[in-house]
């Protein structure tokens, strides 16, 4: 059984490779992709939020509802609702290619180049109030939580 830290650790690193596949795809020219794996980085980033408040949302994948959960969505903006809300879209869990088509017509360089910078000022943002939060926990507190991979 892992620790609380050893759980909030494990969203922060899903989270900081997911950031790296995002620069990568964005140098390759895969710019939908790059917009979907930013959306797990900050989804990350919020599951790295409630898991070191003990809040258990593992199957949650809307970034305001885990804002919410968390107790983050108090002191948002209603820019950062609407952030949070527009990055959400680039979870496109769609099967259907004409939805898929249109997201990556929808993900030009500019398009792009301003989300990735908006996702990565997200992480920026929240980083510091989890490992804040994180050291402050025991050492040794078990992880109640379910954590699936």
């Amino acid at each position: 059984m892992m620790t609380r830290k050893q759980h909030v650790d494990y969203w922060l690193r899903g989270a900081t490779e997911n950031m790296k596949d995002m620069r990568g795809a964005i140098k390759s020219k895969r710019r939908a992709m790059a917009m979907f794996c930013g959306h797990l980085a900050v989804e990350k980033m919020l599951k790295g939020l409630c898991a070191v408040r003990n809040i258990e949302v593992w199957k949650e994948h809307e970034l305001m509802k885990l804002a919410k959960k968390s107790g983050l969505d108090a002191t948002l903006s209603a820019d950062q609702r609407k952030e949070l809300a527009t990055i959400s879209s680039f979870n496109i869990q769609a099967r259907y290619d004409d939805t898929k088509m249109r997201f990556h017509e929808t993900c030009t360089p500019q398009f792009v180049a301003e989300w990735s910078r908006k996702i990565m000022a997200w992480n920026k943002y929240l980083k510091p109030i989890i490992l804040q939060e994180r050291a402050a926990l025991p050492n040794n507190e078990p992880d109640k939580q379910k954590l699936i991979k």
